[in-house]
Parts: structure tokens; C-alpha cells; sequence
């Protein structure tokens, strides 16, 4: 059914730069298979701030509607933030990912966890026979994930519910890139010089984000939900507090922990340090790091869809 708005259209024009396929070079290029990005070059950071978040990742998987008879699929699993806390509730599941770095931490981490009802497959979920090649499963699950751009390629793969994940405010890269807030500049003809930059640069991304704000409440998860909605669906909607946490017993701790964040000059380690300060507060035993965002958590039931 298409109502007054074409949803899909917006749908498609909010995710294109994400769907869009780079030329690729003999052999593949790893840029044509992850949306335009080498995901492997950030994998060590992603895997860091995945076990940061567990605790979040765990209240938004225990909403979803999967049940120990079924296998989960996920898109884009990544260092397999979701797969780990899935497979202790689910059949089984299956972690696709384009990037061998990504994969080789998600097997690593499946491993620590004792679990064996997990299988990875590095397939690009952009390859025209990426549904072939991955089959169905009852729940299908895009977190974060080029999986987010194309619905009914997730639709017909899935049997039961489809599950997107999705920041709200902020992303995980404007996350870890606030720890090199200011570093990036140039370097200052005299003191005092970095710390103006730094704060010059906080104040424009901070109107930035507010910018962002604005687009994300016009052109957000509305345009997903609507699009759904004229497609037969009756989407679930939670809003989420995603909490980066960690215990440190010091504050040198934290500065060393965090350098997983980009190269530091020594010229610019007071800034570092200062932005890592902003979100470090004392506690009885050390030193506590918190930084909030929000992301929402969509799911609806294909049998839905099918019977229009």
C-alpha cells in the first residue's frame, strides 16, 4: 500500500551512500563489500567498545522475540557484539561479515564464551547471491550494518521477525572520535594555542550535532517505521540507553586502555587526556569511565507483510 508519502523513496535516499558499491578491483575490493569503508582498519576499536556496552546490548536483546528453537542471522556481525549474548538464548546463529578482521575477533570472542552453536561466513550482504549463499533463518538481526539499508532483501530472508539496531544520537565512530577531538588540528604557533583549537572545534561539532539532531527527528527511524507500516507491518519501537562503561583503578589506566583510539603525539597529550577526563569520574576503588548515547531497537513479523 503507498500512502501520501513514499516512504521507501526517503527510505532508499537516507541509506544510499551505505548501499553504495565502489568499483571494485581484481581479486575484490574489501571498500565495495562494506558500503565504501575498510572496516577491518577500525576491527580492534569496534571489539574494544563492544565489551564496553555489554551490559546495554543485553537489555536490548532480552525484548526481542527469539526463543531457543530458533536460528538467528546476523548482518554485518562485526566483532560479534550480538552474537555471543544470541547464542546463549537462541538454537543457533550465524554471523555474516565482509571483513576477515571483524570475523576473526566475533570467533575469538564466541570462543572465550564457551559457545558452539555459532558459524561465521564472510560474505558481503551487498553480493548479489548473498542470499543464496547465507539461507534463511527465523530471525534475522542488522545492527549497526549495511544490513539496515536494504528491508525486503532482510524480509525475505527471515521466516519469523526481522530486528534492526540503530544509534539514535551520535554513532559509535563520533564516540571514539572524541577521544581525538582537537588532536587532528594543526600544530600551534604558541601555547595555549591547542586548547583554544580544541575548544573552537568542541563548540562546531557540538552545533553539529545539534544539526544532526534536527535531521535524524525529520529523516530518523520515523521513515523505517512508516515505510513498514505501508508495507503491512506493525513495527515494535524501544528507544535505549546505550552506556560505554569501565572500571579503571587510575587515571593512567584509562589514558592507556583508550589509546586503541588513533595515534597520540606526544605534543597533543594533554588534549587526549583531557577528553578522556570529560567522561572519568572518581569512585571508592578508581576510576570510572561512562559515556551515554541512545539507539533505537525496531522488530516486526514478516508473516505480516507476506499476507497483503
Amino acid at each position: 500500500m503507498q500512502g501520501l508519502v513514499n516512504w521507501k523513496a526517503l527510505h532508499d535516499l537516507k541509506f544510499a551512500s551505505l548501499m553504495r558499491r565502489l568499483p571494485q578491483e581484481k581479486g575484490g575490493d574489501k571498500k565495495a563489500r562494506g558500503g565504501g569503508v575498510n572496516w577491518d582498519e577500525v576491527a580492534n576499536m569496534y571489539n574494544e567498545m563492544t565489551r564496553m556496552e555489554a551490559r546495554s546490548t543485553a537489555q536490548a536483546i532480552s525484548l526481542l522475540p527469539i526463543g531457543p528453537e530458533d536460528s538467528v542471522l546476523d548482518v554485518g556481525c562485526g566483532p560479534g557484539r550480538l552474537i555471543v549474548p544470541l547464542a546463549k538464548i537462541a538454537r543457533s546463529v550465524t554471523g555474516v561479515d565482509a571483513f576477515a578482521q571483524m570475523l576473526s575477533f566475533a570467533r575469538q570472542n564466541a570462543q572465550n564464551a564457551g559457545l558452539k552453536n555459532i558459524k561465521f561466513l564472510q560474505k558481503s550482504w551487498l553480493d548479489d547471491d548473498a542470499l543464496e549463499a547465507i539461507g534463511k533463518h527465523d530471525i534475522v538481526v542488522a545492527s549497526r550494518s549495511v544490513g539496515l539499508g536494504d528491508i525486503e532483501k532482510l524480509n525475505k530472508t527471515a521466516k519469523k521477525f526481522v530486528v534492526l539496531m540503530c544509534f539514535f544520537e551520535s554513532s559509535l565512530r563520533e564516540i571514539w572520535q572524541g577521544f581525538l577531538q582537537g588532536i587532528a588540528d594543526e600544530q600551534p604557533q604558541e601555547a595555549g594555542e591547542s586548547e583554544r583549537r580544541a575548544c573552537a572545534s568542541e563548540t562546531c561539532e557540538r552545533k553539529r550535532r545539534e544539526e544532526a539532531r534536527e535531521n535524524d527527528r525529520m529523516f530518523g527511524y520515523n521513515v523505517t517505521f512508516n515505510m513498514l507500516y505501508d508495507m503491512g507491518a506493525n513495527p515494535n519501537v524501544r528507544i535505549m540507553q546505550d552506556i560505554y562503561e569501565k572500571e579503571f583503578a587510575s587515571r593512567e589506566e584509562a589514558y592507556e586502555h583508550f589509546r586503541f583510539a588513533g595515534e597520540i603525539p606526544t605534543d597533543k597529550e594533554r588534549i587526549y587526556r583531557a577528553n578522556v577526563d570529560k567522561y572519568l569520574t572518581q569512585t571508592a576503588s578508581g576510576w570510572r569511565f561512562e559515556r551515554r548515547a541512545r539507539s533505537y531497537v525496531m522488530w516486526w513479523d514478516v508473516r505480516e507483510i507476506l499476507q497483503i
